[in-house]
């Protein structure tokens, strides 16, 4: 099984979509509301002139417009990728302005009987401009690929804001549940042995006491530690990727051989290859059940590639909230990543990183 992460503004754009969708219908059911009312007011007068037909076209102007913008944020298909949304609004938007001329004109000339067309005028200085604007599509290069990339950059840039959310709230969590009430319970215990000192004077009591003090303060330790390394470990500013990977390995239950080639990358990208490394080690160790674990990261022509391949038993959930964590910080730096797992394995975890000099 093969995964290749969609850009991460799908589901986003799902949800606009919807609401746009929505707004439009929630617009058309208000004027039709509203000009149902009207006819109703007009029906039981004279009818020799249908009074009505001004409002409604006031209100419909803009339902013409809303609709237009509508289908083409929402169905991309209907715009060809060379002209662009920009030159299918300008060109919806003008055709509905001539089109409200023109029923502007009939209800005149049904009324009056003046049959001179002149909207052709205010249709022909609505037209120029559309023609030009086509022009200048038809004949500028083609940035279809270069929206669609700016499109793809601002989402991305979208889920690593709300993945630094997610791992600011899994930090105060860690730091609530765990070393916050070892070190309350280390003030307890300190506070009880200052209590036996000063009464009963119990040595034994006091030592028992001071005991777990020191095994609470230790534990505490023990976890900002961890929390910390989980943040940014020092052994990676300090020594690089190759030295905290291998440190990643050595702590690790699993057989993990690394191999690290290249010139040391961009702190950034550096951080992003750890972690690479690091969920897909606790996901092989939680999950695959491994006999071993083969980590490669390789710097070659401005591309920094991390491989972590274990011989599970495959099928990794490629939407389970560790690679979804990963595929952000990959991402957000405009690189790739690539999950492949067939039931009973191997599995392959890919990140490819732009690491420019």
């Amino acid at each position: 099984m093969t995964v290749d992460f969609p850009p991460l503004s799908e589901a986003h754009h799902r949800r606009r979509e919807a609401k746009r969708r929505r707004n439009l219908a929630i617009h058309g059911t208000v004027v039709g509301s509203i000009s149902a009312l009207l006819v109703i007011i007009w029906a039981p007068s004279t009818r020799d002139y249908f009074w009505p037909m001004w409002p409604m076209l006031a209100l419909g102007f803009p339902l013409m417009i809303h609709t237009w913008v509508t289908l083409v944020e929402t169905r991309s298909e209907l715009v060809p990728p060379r002209l662009g949304r920009n030159f299918a609004l300008h060109a919806g938007v003008s055709a509905a302005i001539a089109f409200a001329f023109v029923l502007i004109w009939a209800f005149v000339a049904v009324r009056s009987g003046f049959v001179y067309f002149w909207p052709v005028w205010p249709t022909l200085l609505l037209a120029i401009p559309v023609f030009i604007h086509l022009a200048v599509r038809l004949t500028a290069p083609p940035d279809a690929e270069l929206q669609e990339r700016i499109d793809v950059l601002t989402t991305t840039r979208a889920g690593a804001v709300e993945a630094q959310e997610d791992e600011l709230r899994r930090i105060e969590r860690d730091l609530h549940d765990g070393a916050q009430a070892r070190l309350v319970a280390l003030g307890m215990s300190l506070g009880m042995a200052e209590q036996r000192l000063a009464t009963d004077g119990d040595p034994e009591r006091v030592r028992q006491l001071l005991a777990e003090a020191r095994e609470g303060a230790r534990e505490a330790l023990e976890e900002l530690r961890d929390l910390a390394r989980g943040i940014h470990p020092p052994i990676l500013a300090d020594r690089g990727l190759g030295a905290a990977v291998s440190a990643l390995a050595a702590r690790s239950p699993l057989r993990v051989d690394v191999s690290v080639d290249g010139e040391r990358p961009p702190p950034a990208v550096e951080s992003a290859a750890y972690f690479v490394a690091a969920e897909a080690l606790t996901n092989a160790g939680k999950h695959a059940e491994p006999t071993q674990v083969e980590v490669r990261i390789v710097r070659s022509e401005g591309q920094l590639v991390v491989e972590v391949i274990d011989d599970g038993r495959g099928g990794a959930d490629a939407g389970g909230t560790g690679l979804l964590g990963l595929r952000r910080r990959v991402e957000a730096l405009d690189g790739r990543l690539h999950v492949v797992s067939p039931p009973g394995g191997p599995t392959t975890i890919r990140a490819e990183l732009p690491c420019e000099s």
